[in-house]
């Protein structure tokens, strides 16, 4: 018997242990999610937070097995969500998924995003037909704690509330189009979510947002923009190699991760000085609703 439903929490661990197996090929993976099952199913209790797992994922079952899952990770302030999937054992589920996740999606979402390796094509000829356009191509990079260059230490320092509105100024300019707005990064601040910012003379020069996991051993530099009159001068450099230190300094966090324009060679450049290596080329789509 076949049939399809939404997700309930019962169902986080097959889910998640789903999604990792076909995370760990490349012709499937999806760049929002995750390559480990702790951490996935992690994600459905911490981060999908506006609109609930239960109210935004829909499961395929054919007798007792699970054959696919498909979802979205909404930001209604900036109506906007992310498409998890589709994942799927058996291609003839994705129509129904889609058909069946649509339906939970809310007014307020106006915006869909898919973020996929180059290599998934059944899941870009599925985007294609669903009407998704390509905005960018993106490199994943990672740097391990064995595989860091030796690097200088960076003075780098911890936000303060009197540099709130010009991050969020600088950041809204940097990336107009990205799933957390200025506001919403002085929002996500905690001990293991930190901006930090190089000034000189008490002038911001640029900043860097970087997520730790130590209970995953994982990280990864989010965002990082220098104001472009002071690009050049080595600002740059300045705030990965401060941001990788403390990253680093979580002893159980072996690897960290970043996103970066594949066109933006400089950056690349950047990041590979500091030791971090290329592990993924992905597609980021776009749909407007």
């Amino acid at each position: 018997m076949s049939s399809s439903r939404t997700m309930i929490r019962s169902d986080i661990n097959e889910v998640s242990m789903l999604i990792a197996e076909l995370n760990n090929k490349e012709d499937s993976y999806i760049g929002y999610c995750g390559t480990e099952v702790e951490e996935i199913a992690n994600s459905f209790v911490e981060d999908i937070t506006d609109i609930h797992y239960t109210k935004s994922f829909v499961v395929a079952y054919e007798k007792d097995e699970l054959v696919g899952v498909l979802g979205f990770d909404a930001s209604l302030e900036s109506h906007h969500a992310e498409i998890w999937g589709p994942f799927v054992k058996k291609p003839e589920w994705v129509n129904q998924l889609w058909t069946e996740m649509e339906k939970l999606l809310p007014p307020e979402i106006h915006k869909l995003s898919m973020f996929t390796s180059h290599h998934n094509q059944n899941l870009l000829s599925f985007a294609k037909e669903m009407g998704f356009v390509k905005q960018s191509e993106q490199s994943i990079l990672t740097v391990s704690r064995e595989n860091r260059l030796q690097i200088k230490d960076e003075p780098i320092v911890e936000l303060t509330e009197e540099y709130f509105s010009e991050i969020k100024q600088l950041h809204d300019e940097a990336f107009p189009e990205t799933y957390y707005n200025g506001q919403q990064l002085i929002e996500r601040l905690s001990q293991n979510r930190k901006v930090f910012i190089v000034k000189e003379s008490n002038q911001l020069k640029g900043y860097i947002y970087v997520e730790a996991e130590p209970a995953f051993g994982e990280a990864s530099i989010e965002y990082m923009a220098v104001i472009d009159s002071e690009r050049g001068k080595g600002f740059g450099e300045q705030l990965i190699t401060g941001g990788v230190q403390w990253i680093f300094t979580y002893e159980d966090i072996s690897s960290i991760t970043l996103c970066v324009n594949a066109a933006n060679e400089t950056a690349i450049k950047l990041y590979k000085k500091v030791g971090f290596e290329h592990e993924h080329d992905l597609v980021f789509l776009q749909k407007n609703r």
